[in-house]
């Protein structure tokens, strides 16, 4: 009988351990204040030490003033947590902005650029040339 894709990913060990994580991160999210939501991962729970990625250094500032409160905090939602250890690692691939959409290369350019490659001897700078031209005529 053929198996569901979820269910021969679910015995994976790294699906368990994605999944656990996920769900520590929930209760850990549930214990931060509001403002620290999202600001803050999870990425081990270790011999009662708690591991956390912080997104800069004044949020892991914070949180290690918090860090005992977040710990006492766990252990009343059933967590064998004993101590909240807090890094920094920025996430400068997790709000990269949207590319932006280059202008289009004026009707003045378009026609000194074409008009300097019908003066130039066949070369590497006639063919740039064209390649622009071609690229900005969307052909």
């Amino acid at each position: 009988m053929a198996q569901r894709l979820s269910e021969l990913l679910a015995g994976l060990p790294a699906m368990r351990q994605a999944q656990a994580l996920a769900a520590l991160q929930k209760r850990f999210d549930a214990a931060l204040p509001a403002r620290f939501r999202g600001e803050a991962q999870v990425v081990a729970l270790e011999q009662g030490e708690l591991r956390v990625l912080c997104a800069n250094g004044a949020i892991a500032s914070r949180l290690r003033l918090e860090a005992q409160n977040l710990a006492d905090a766990l252990q009343k939602r059933g967590l064998a947590v004993r101590r909240v250890s807090l890094k920094v690692q920025p996430a400068n691939s997790r709000k990269v902005p949207p590319p932006r959409p280059k202008p289009p290369l004026p009707a003045a350019a378009k026609q000194a650029f074409a008009s300097a490659s019908e003066r130039l001897e066949d070369g590497e700078v006639k063919a740039a040339l064209q390649r622009l031209l071609k690229h900005h005529d969307g052909k």
